[in-house]
């Protein structure tokens, strides 16, 4: 058969999906090589294995879809956790007591350092000039895939049980407090470049929010 029968013949058949129902008796001419090796097979066999293979791709789509789901319900889960802790946490101490617990237990970060730009002080927490701060931090709430220098590494995280392949950050801004949360992963593919950073957004956004509450000074009481 030529190449332009064979087009036709095709286009035919994908005109016409029920022609063999209409003439059944074709079926008994119609053969296809066998799966296996050495025999022939019916055009009955190869559609039921072709069904099997389309099946088993819609199986494992699912189960993407259904493992995504429950990833995102899980993540959100840790995100009311964390909210609560904030909303509960009376001053900002309890805040970055918070915040380092979620971030560890709930996210799964293995290793993090609170940086804080020159205007800053923080407990436990490491100053930076401005220019890593512009670098490091910038204008987004949240990065990935940063790129540290050995001697920033050594400085961030000075004793890492193993070497440190990708980072993040996720800005905290709040009324006389700047500060960087800088994780860190010893997985090249944790924190890549590509990744998305919605969740480390929301992560900056509720923590900033509860520094920034915790920043107010309280009204002063007025004496009788």
């Amino acid at each position: 058969m030529t190449e332009d029968a064979a087009a036709q013949c095709r286009a035919y058949l994908l005109a016409h999906p029920d022609f063999l129902v209409q003439a059944p008796e074709l079926l008994q001419e119609l053969t296809l090589p066998h799966l296996g090796v050495g025999s022939a097979s019916s055009l009955l066999e190869r559609q039921i294995q072709r069904l099997r293979e389309e099946r088993e791709q819609l199986q494992r789509c699912v189960d993407h879809l259904l493992s995504q789901a429950r990833r995102h319900t899980e993540l959100a889960h840790h995100l009311s956790r964390f909210a609560v802790e904030l909303l509960t946490a009376q001053d900002r101490d309890a805040c970055l007591q918070a915040l380092r617990r979620s971030l560890r237990d709930d996210f799964a970060v293995e290793s993090l350092a609170l940086l804080v730009a020159p205007d800053t002080t923080l407990p436990d927490a490491l100053a930076i000039d401005e220019d890593s701060w512009q670098r490091l931090g910038g204008m987004a709430r949240a990065q990935a895939g940063l790129l540290l220098s050995e001697a920033e590494m050594a400085h961030f995280f000075p004793t890492p049980e193993e070497p440190l392949a990708s980072f993040a950050s996720i800005r905290l801004e709040a009324r006389a407090c700047r500060g960087l949360v800088l994780l860190a992963s010893v997985d090249p593919e944790r924190y890549s470049a590509d990744m998305g950073t919605d969740i480390l957004e929301q992560i900056s956004l509720l923590a900033s929010a509860a520094l920034e509450r915790c920043s107010m000074a309280p009204p002063a009481a007025h004496a009788e």
